[in-house]
């Protein structure tokens, strides 16, 4: 009974298309650790019987009528799930439960907001390339959110993370731009290193996928913290333009050229840019309570049209 109670305030969102080769040995992990949690699978429209499986281990399913990709699914599991704390957790076996005991025992006893994962290996070469990747455009652009910015092991104190589901893509960018909120809104998390086991069936991610992650980093930036590009890059520009026509006017001494007057105008010009991107960024997160608002009562309104069936 001591260890029901431990896990009675977590819901553990697994999010599903097409694993019914490792959905059933990630529940019996789940199950057996986990008791008294509430764990929600979510099959985004799988053409096996990954809904099936989770149906025969008696845990909450809902399955959307069309695929909507990763980042819909954990949406849909996070706004169904009714306890104080949500964990994400892949469908594949490649997630320890033991790494997610961990961190839901340190979300609670240091009183934080979300506790994310920290793989120290990639599962495949290709994957860590591509991570290897975002972490450099990450450091670019001056993120300081650890050495893995889309590990999908994470959790979060449900009422904080649903005040920016408006945000979270549908696709394999939703754990890339929750760390974004989290560490640019500020909030008390911690980064938790983990290991992995290997995954069971094949990987959906693709090269897009790639991209569209780098893509949502830059957006992200843009929204939260506008004035970390354009000042930089406007700055940037004015310090170039003014050496460039300082040389220019000291060495051959034909005046101020116009190429360096019109670098330090671009400069200003991206300067002047980025107030006005703040200003849109901060009226657009002041609306993002009625933004979730209106989407709840959206979907309240029209159940047909979330295309979710539940079944026990």
């Amino acid at each position: 009974m001591e260890q029901n109670r431990r896990w009675q305030n977590l819901s553990v969102v697994v999010p599903a298309f097409n694993e019914q080769a490792g959905l059933g040995v990630t529940l019996e992990g789940l199950l057996s650790q986990l008791r008294g949690a509430e764990i929600i699978v979510v099959d985004d429209c799988s053409t096996d019987a990954t809904s099936q499986v989770g149906v025969d281990h008696g845990v909450k399913v809902i399955r959307h009528a069309f695929n909507q990709g990763q980042g819909a699914s954990l949406k849909t599991g996070m706004q169904h799930a009714s306890r104080d704390y949500v964990a994400w957790f892949d469908a594949d076996n490649e997630h320890r439960v033991e790494d997610l005991m961990r961190m839901v025992e340190l979300v609670q006893s240091k009183d934080l907001v979300a506790v994310i994962g920290q793989r120290q290996r990639s599962v495949s070469m290709v994957r860590g390339a591509g991570k290897w990747l975002i972490r450099l455009v990450g450091k670019g652009l001056k993120i300081n959110a650890g050495s893995d910015l889309n590990c999908g092991l994470r959790v979060f104190r449900r009422d904080v993370i649903l005040r920016y589901l408006p945000l979270v893509p549908d696709r394999f960018s939703a754990s890339l731009v929750t760390t974004l909120i989290m560490v640019e809104r500020r909030y008390p998390i911690s980064f938790e290193a983990i290991s992995v086991n290997e995954r069971i069936g094949q990987s959906t991610v693709r090269l897009r996928d790639g991209v569209e992650a780098i893509f949502m980093l830059v957006r992200s930036v843009l929204l939260f913290a506008p004035m970390r590009v354009f000042l930089t890059g406007g700055i940037g520009l004015i310090v170039l333009g003014t050496a460039y026509s300082a040389i220019v006017a000291a060495w051959v001494r034909l005046g101020i050229p116009a190429a360096g007057l019109l670098t330090v105008v671009l400069g200003m010009l991206l300067i002047i840019l980025g107030l006005i991107a703040d200003q849109i960024s901060q009226l657009r997160l002041s609306q993002l309570p009625q933004m979730q608002t209106a989407r709840l009562v959206a979907e309240a309104g029209a159940p047909s049209a979330q295309g979710a069936d539940n079944a026990k």
